[in-house]
């Protein structure tokens, strides 16, 4: 049996074919983890014929099944034709906040026809990892062994390629955070909001999953409110760039320091539970309460300020009233107590490096300061309200 490395493409040399998937964490997570086999026509979109097929629901479509013990099969001679790509995808239900990564699952080996993917996954925080791809190339079928992580779990894996994923969960298995894009889409005609901070005069910075599903987006402060373009989008980190259409008053600061420190001091600025808490910001205080996210993952920090749905996009300022973070996601307290677990105030945040590498990476400039003169938080907040947002979305 041929061995494969990710990124490598090889012919696949059989019309039908039974996908196995195993490793040394996989039936001990068993009950967190899902599949999905996704199609996808020449232009990219998802075939009527061959909508999303999970293994939850034990779905089948035409030429594929989920099969007793979890293994796929596929016939590619009985697919329709206008499949193109078929991306089977692993994923953690409920996402991050689940409390399982990647990391815990050690390895992950996928068996298909001739070939084996060995995966090393110790090291990796995400919370869903595309496998294979098998797609048409000049005539014949071939495989893809992939092996791209998302930390915004299945819902980033449907952001990025602009589709829609229904997911079934067991009944003993909720969602136990508001994990990035770990939802199903809105229905078309709902409305939603996270919440995001200006960059520059005009760009606002937000979370991928909190535009996800989007028709239209605009962005509301107390002063003004402008329509928004949703311009780049990076799912795997959970950030997406928004363009405004006038001019905006303020710009928040960058750190220029790179590196955090365990337990320094934060502040925490967005619009939660709007409806419920009203329809201004809100401003809470905490630390820096371990360096790294889920299973390890160096570009998450976690911390303590207290946040809730509506949150997510906010920036999180140091004791200078400079960005060091950006709101992501929590732990869902009540669900962790289910599970006789005390936990409170465990949210996590992207570090501000990922987020500068991310506005560079599309021209966007942004403010850099050195700047580590201490301030009282009623200052940073009343300066942080200038440049924070109300990211209002309808699907």
């Amino acid at each position: 049996m041929a061995e494969l490395t990710a990124g490598q493409r090889v012919p696949l040399g059989a019309d039908a074919v039974e996908i196995n998937v195993s490793g040394a964490g996989l039936d001990r997570y068993a009950r967190h983890l899902g599949a999905v086999l996704i199609a996808l026509d020449a232009s990219r979109r998802v075939p009527e014929s061959f909508r999303p097929m999970d293994s939850g629901a034990r779905e089948m479509r035409p030429g594929a099944s989920f099969v007793e013990g979890g293994a796929l099969r596929i016939d590619l001679n009985a697919l329709p034709a206008e499949v193109d790509r078929l991306m089977l995808v692993l994923h953690i239900l409920g996402g991050i906040g689940a409390g399982v990564t990647l990391r815990d699952l050690q390895s992950i080996t996928t068996t298909i026809a001739a070939h084996r993917f060995p995966l090393d996954t110790t090291n990796r925080g995400e919370a869903s990892v595309i496998l294979v791809e098998i797609y048409r190339r000049n005539g014949e079928w071939r495989l893809s062994a992939n092996g791209q992580g998302f930390v915004g779990g299945i819902g980033a894996v449907a952001s990025s390629l602009n589709i829609d994923i229904p997911v079934t969960y067991p009944d003993d298995v909720q969602d136990i955070a508001p994990s990035p894009g770990g939802h199903d889409r809105p229905p078309p005609g709902s409305k939603f909001s996270g919440s995001g901070f200006a960059v520059d005069s005009r760009h606002v910075l937000t979370n991928a999953h909190v535009v996800d599903g989007a028709r239209t987006v605009s962005v509301a402060s107390e002063k003004l409110t402008s329509p928004a373009e949703v311009v780049f989008v990076d799912s795997r980190n959970d950030i997406a760039l928004l363009r405004v259409e006038r001019d905006l008053p303020a710009a928040a600061r960058f750190r220029f320091a790179l590196d955090l420190h365990l337990g320094e001091d934060i502040v925490v600025v967005g619009f939660p539970l709007q409806g419920l808490l009203g329809s201004g910001p809100q401003a809470t205080a905490g630390n820096v309460s371990s360096l790294c996210g889920m299973g390890n993952d160096s570009s998450v920090m976690q911390f303590t300020a207290p946040t809730a749905s509506g949150n997510s996009g906010g920036p999180i300022l140091d004791t200078a009233g400079l960005v060091v973070g950006q709101v992501h996601s929590s732990l869902n307290i009540e669900r962790i107590r289910q599970g006789g677990v005390n936990a409170e105030n465990v949210n996590f945040g992207s570090k501000a490096p990922m987020l500068r590498t991310f506005l560079a990476t599309n021209d966007v400039g942004c403010t850099v300061s050195d700047d580590s003169a201490q301030r009282n938080r009623a200052d940073i907040v009343r300066e942080a309200r200038s440049y924070i947002y109300l990211v209002k979305c309808e699907a």
